[in-house]
């Protein structure tokens, strides 16, 4: 009797400090739903019906997307072609590479897929053909992909805001070294990695007392030159911050040739040769599957991977990348299956649209579908982040007693907090949780405390 009335109290301190988070800001919005899998029992529910800003916890519903509608087993395919003929170790016209938007060309997540790696395959495989000379140019073919328009300005040049391009490359990320002098003085561009030629960035960032990165990057791919604003701290001679690179398809090309002539392989850029001649293909580069791909997405919560399996669905199914296509396909596959039109509005595959809107409900039904409907449940799970362990919960859910019964995926922004995935209680039953915090205005650290202690009772104490 004395332990269950320790636990009823428990439970309702918790409860009562949840309650007032939101009573202490009263502009905050929260929203919470637990519900076991196997009998459809709620074990918690609070304002379940409000759509609220996910942010991050939208690359659950894109994943979970791509799994059922593309396979685990999916690869993007890169070719590589040479378009000419090849006479005396010479091609008498162009390098050529068709790309369907991989998003893990040159990226530093993937060993099989960095920078290196793809420039060695192509001067290798051009020195197998006997190529040692080419007349021509390099030359890309790939979708074009507007920006996604609900993106907010601040993101887009930065490199968390990097967009999918119909040629993907580096993370679509630029390095850029900064120097700095005495509070005050305007800040230094040292170097940029990988050179983004014909582009250029211009420094407006200023040498600060404070000790953190406060260097915020502006500019879209239609502007040649970009600029930094902000601050870093004071007398730094090699502070890097990252940016979303404006034209990933320039940069390669750019660096491909540098590679390729201190491989031996120049090339000339003439155009005065018959481009009708037949194409060959070189080597054709597999993407790792996407089971790995999105274990990524949901481990590190990689805005560009997610943002192209969106177009990649708009693609495959609707014929043409787009964002307005891979939300289509979303909408689509989840109609019939869960409540999609009344608990989600989508615009993009990543959540950093702050136009995006999603139930603490309705992620729960679509949780709870995946888990009894999907063959595909055990590769999702695995790309969902342990508590206190891994990825984006690895600093929340550390209690002893949670070891192994939290997998899920956080999301946040400036205001908006939430965690999503599955939970297993004390006493073993199974359930799909999602809870969601809007327009907070206190530390973000308490909120997260809050949600953390919230879900923490609730495992133990059901």
């Amino acid at each position: 009797m004395k332990t269950l009335l320790f636990t009823l109290m428990l439970a309702l301190t918790y409860f009562t400090c949840f309650g007032q988070f939101q009573l202490k800001d009263k502009g905050a919005i929260s929203s919470l739903k637990v519900q076991v899998i196997s009998t459809g029992e709620t074990i918690e529910s609070q304002n379940e019906e409000l759509r609220l800003t996910p942010a991050s916890l939208t690359k659950i519903v894109t994943t979970a997307t791509a799994l059922e509608l593309l396979s685990p087993d999916f690869t993007y395919k890169t070719n590589f072609y040479c378009l000419g003929k090849i006479q005396k170790g010479r091609l008498l016209g162009d390098l050529l590479i068709k790309s369907n938007g991989d998003p893990t060309l040159g990226s530093k997540y993937f060993d099989q897929s960095t920078p290196e790696l793809i420039y060695s395959r192509v001067a290798e495989e051009l020195s197998m053909a006997g190529i040692k000379f080419i007349d021509g140019a390099i030359l890309i073919e790939s979708d074009t992909i507007s920006y996604s328009a609900p993106r907010l300005w601040e993101d887009m040049g930065n490199y968390y805001g990097a967009s999918p391009q119909g040629f993907n490359w580096n993370d679509n990320t630029s390095e850029i070294t900064l120097r700095s002098n005495e509070v005050g003085s305007t800040v230094e561009v040292v170097s940029i990695e990988p050179i983004i030629t014909p582009y250029t960035i211009r420094c407006q960032a200023v040498a600060a007392t404070h000790n953190i990165d406060s260097a915020y990057v502006y500019g879209v791919r239609n502007i040649k030159e970009w600029w930094i604003e902000g601050s870093i701290p004071q007398n730094r001679s090699n502070f890097k911050i990252k940016a979303a690179m404006p034209d990933p398809a320039q940069t390669f090309k750019n660096g491909l040739e540098v590679f390729l002539k201190e491989k031996g392989i120049p090339m000339e850029h003439n155009a005065q040769f018959d481009t009708s001649t037949k194409k060959t293909i070189l080597f054709t580069f597999h993407s790792p599957n996407l089971s790995e791909i999105i274990k990524n997405i949901n481990h590190l919560s990689n805005n560009l991977f997610a943002d192209q399996l969106l177009l990649t669905l708009g693609k495959e199914y609707k014929g043409t990348s787009s964002w307005d296509n891979g939300n289509r396909v979303i909408k689509e596959f989840w109609s019939g299956k869960i409540d999609f039109e009344n608990n989600f509005r989508l615009h993009d595959g990543s959540g950093l649209s702050p136009k995006n809107l999603i139930s603490t409900g309705g992620m729960v039904q679509l949780l709870t579908w995946i888990q009894q409907n999907s063959t595909n449940y055990e590769v999702f799970a695995q790309s969902l982040a342990k508590g206190g362990e891994s990825g984006t919960l690895r600093t929340v859910f550390k209690h002893p007693q949670l070891k192994g019964k939290i997998i899920g995926k956080s999301g946040s922004m400036e205001g908006v907090l939430g965690y999503c995935g599955y939970l297993t209680t004390r006493t073993g039953k199974y359930a799909a949780f999602c809870v969601i915090a809007n327009n907070y205005l206190v530390n973000t650290k308490q909120i997260r405390q809050e949600m953390d202690e919230l879900l923490t009772n609730l495992t133990l104490e059901n």
